[in-house]
């Protein structure tokens, strides 16, 4: 039998300027990945305009580099 692993993603949505805090990518560089699709953001930006990177689609991302058999719920 095959286990079960739950992952959490506690902000699905990060600010860019938080997201190259935490990782210490240059602005310009997480801008230009981005632009290139390296990078994933939300569709549709907040009010004020800030940028947000999906989390979430970068954990998925992950595990399937990892060859491992992911369902989401």
């Amino acid at each position: 039998m095959r286990p079960n692993i739950t992952i959490a993603i506690p902000t699905p949505y990060l600010p860019l300027a938080e997201y190259c805090r935490i990782t210490g990518t240059a602005m310009g560089t997480a801008r230009h990945m981005i632009k290139d699709g390296r990078l994933p953001i939300k569709s549709k930006s907040s009010k004020n305009g800030v940028v947000e990177v999906n989390m979430a689609a970068l954990t998925v991302q992950a595990l399937g580099d990892c060859k491992v058999s992911l369902a989401v719920n």
